[in-house]
């Protein structure tokens, strides 16, 4: 299944395709901000405004070591390193996506602070107690076994530690339209309930501190995002989720609209500590 799911996120060519959408925007590839790439690192639902709430909540300190769970382009990761100074390492299936990270953390300054490995969340290659937090950001629904997902997050934190839960949930309507930026067809489409979620971490050593239904924000989200697409269709943005996703990007802002407006998905943040050996 892994192996569908990379090949999902594959994408040709990303380095010269973000270079030029910087060219185009009078950015200089070479010497870049964490800002200047949010248009194409920070795809999940909520953009940046979302990962910064959810973490600020964690107590994060330049202390802090971070698991960047699915990172991706390492677009969380920069953010992380570059607001709250801590360390952060990166991990995701695509080694595309891998290497396109460090190209662009490099170029903004953060090397020293990030580090990125391609790998599977489902066999993650650290010992106990390596991290304080885990941020797993927009990556359950790829995932079909999620009381292994919680096994590994559970084994690489430290006591006390924290997970960042920020996920697309399974709503109340059984019909999900596609492609939406997870899948393209339902094959690698995981979904499930907060409720069923809740309970595989639950039951694999973690304490829920704080859950907050976002379902609404994150219809107003791609909302908005239909009511912009008509207006850039003629003339696309030269930065973008159609760098990353192609031609699928382009119905992304219909279908995710839609399946939040038909209850066929939601949007859950939650803070979860791993629990003491006593509990």
């Amino acid at each position: 299944m892994e192996t569908h799911v990379r090949q999902h996120y594959h994408a040709r060519d990303l380095i010269k395709k973000i270079d030029a959408g910087l060219t185009a925007a009078g950015k200089n590839p070479e010497l870049l901000q964490v800002k200047d790439l949010a248009r194409v690192d920070q795809l999940h639902t909520g953009g940046t405004r979302a990962t910064l709430a959810l973490v600020e909540k964690a107590g994060i300190s330049p202390d802090s070591h971070i698991l960047d769970a699915g990172c991706g382009l390492g677009g969380s990761s920069r953010l992380l390193a570059s607001t709250f100074g801590c360390r952060v390492t990166g991990i995701d299936l695509s080694t595309t996506y891998i290497d396109a990270a460090k190209t662009l953390t490099l170029r903004t300054g953060l090397s020293q602070k990030i580090k990125f490995l391609a790998g599977s969340i489902l066999d993650l290659p650290w010992d106990g107690s390596t991290f304080d937090a885990v941020l797993c950001q927009h990556i359950l629904m790829n995932i079909q076994d999620k009381q292994a997902a919680a096994q590994q997050f559970f084994k690489v934190l430290k006591p006390g530690g924290v997970l960042l839960l920020h996920e697309i949930v399974k709503g109340t309507h059984p019909d999900l339209a596609l492609p939406v930026p997870w899948a393209a067809s339902d094959t690698i489409s995981f979904l499930e309930s907060w409720n069923n979620l809740a309970a595989h971490f639950d039951a694999n050593g973690f304490n829920i501190d704080e859950v907050v239904d976002t379902t609404g924000a994150g219809c107003r989200y791609w909302q908005k995002a239909r009511e912009f697409a008509p207006k850039k269709a003629g003339t696309p943005l030269s930065l973008g989720p159609h760098l990353v996703f192609g031609k699928n990007a382009s119905h992304f802002p219909f279908t995710m609209s839609h399946n939040f407006e038909n209850n066929s998905i939601g949007l859950v943040e939650a803070v979860l500590f791993k629990k003491s050996i006593n509990q």
